[in-house]
């Protein structure tokens, strides 16, 4: 990378921080306790088009009900992100890999959209509902 691309690689990442104390998300969130393996998540999914990782940080910062995982679905690419609270021992890339074709780090993965993706979020009821 050259050192002009290396800056503009910087100043993107200085831009995207500064955004974090500015950005809004208005989206609809849903929102279930669901169980996975022995244990009971708050578990929330919302629909993006783009900066999934600002509607993430904001979400677990800004949500009066906390969210333990955060699914971010962009259906037009058919993709799933999933996000974790910084604090929780579960692994996302396993989780990525036994709903579907994925996988990341145990902080954040992502996978295909597919029928076990559609039917977890048949669980979420809209936050607002609650």
């Amino acid at each position: 990378m050259s050192e002009k691309d290396s800056i503009l690689l910087i100043k993107k990442y200085i831009d995207e921080y500064n955004l974090l104390e500015k950005f809004s998300f208005n989206g609809d969130i849903f929102y279930e306790k669901i169980k996975l393996g022995e244990q009971n998540y708050g578990v929330a999914g919302i629909f993006f088009n783009d900066s999934p990782n600002l509607i993430a940080n904001y979400i677990f910062k800004e949500c009066e009900t906390p969210v333990d995982i955060l699914l971010l679905i962009n259906v037009e690419n058919n993709v799933v992100i999933f996000r974790k609270r910084k604090d929780l021992d579960i692994n996302l890339s396993k989780l990525a890999k036994q709903l579907s074709k994925g996988g990341g780090s145990s902080d954040i993965a992502g996978c295909i959209f597919n029928d076990k993706i559609l039917n977890l979020t048949k669980l979420l009821k809209p936050l607002n509902a609650k």
